[in-house]
């Protein structure tokens, strides 16, 4: 994204850092609720030679215009931190990096995950051999009941292909499963 864009990003965003709770995401709702993982955000900040930056900065946008509501577990921001931190040790200096966790923190995003989040992850993770870590990120959607959106084919086609073995369940014991959608696919 250009420099240009961001700063008319940057005026969207307000100064206020904060951590959604469930709570506040019922305020939140908007038509379609989304929840992005990493390989996502990291397009909105370093799109040159990116595949499918165009479809995640359209996410962003939607968001900003206040058309889909937008969530992504705490431990993005730590995925987010590192991948900078090796793109800008050849790229940059250590100045954009603060910048982005500034402007990441800013948009007010981020999820603290739940016990029952956690679980479900680890649950998720076993069914379908992916990480705790990447299953954190469906677990959210789950618990959201809200899309999943993703450039992470392998973790995509590990969800799709095993979904039906899944024991995570929501707060009143409902099974459920969600929409996991490529960013490539995402419109």
């Amino acid at each position: 994204m250009t420099a240009e864009g961001y700063a008319e990003i940057q005026e969207q965003i307000k100064s206020d850092t904060f951590i959604v709770s469930e709570k506040l995401w019922g305020f939140l709702k908007k038509k379609e609720n989304v929840v992005v993982d990493t390989s996502v955000i990291i397009k909105w900040f370093f799109s040159e030679n990116e595949e499918n930056a165009e479809a995640s900065h359209l996410i962003l946008k939607s968001f900003l215009c206040n058309k889909i509501g937008l969530i992504t577990p705490e431990i993005a921001q730590f995925e987010l931190a590192n991948v900078v931190k090796n793109k800008i040790s050849t790229e940059g200096s250590e100045i954009i990096g603060m910048n982005i966790i500034d402007k990441i923190y800013n948009l007010g995003i981020i999820f603290k995950v739940t016990k029952q989040v956690l679980k479900n992850a680890f649950s998720m993770a076993l069914a379908i051999n992916e990480s705790v870590y990447d299953c954190i990120f469906i677990a959210t959607a789950e618990h959201f009941d809200s899309k999943f959106i993703t450039d992470d084919k392998k973790l995509y086609l590990s969800y799709e292909d095993n979904k039906k073995n899944i024991k995570s369940h929501n707060l009143i014991g409902i099974k459920k499963t969600i929409d996991a959608v490529l960013l490539k696919d995402y419109i």
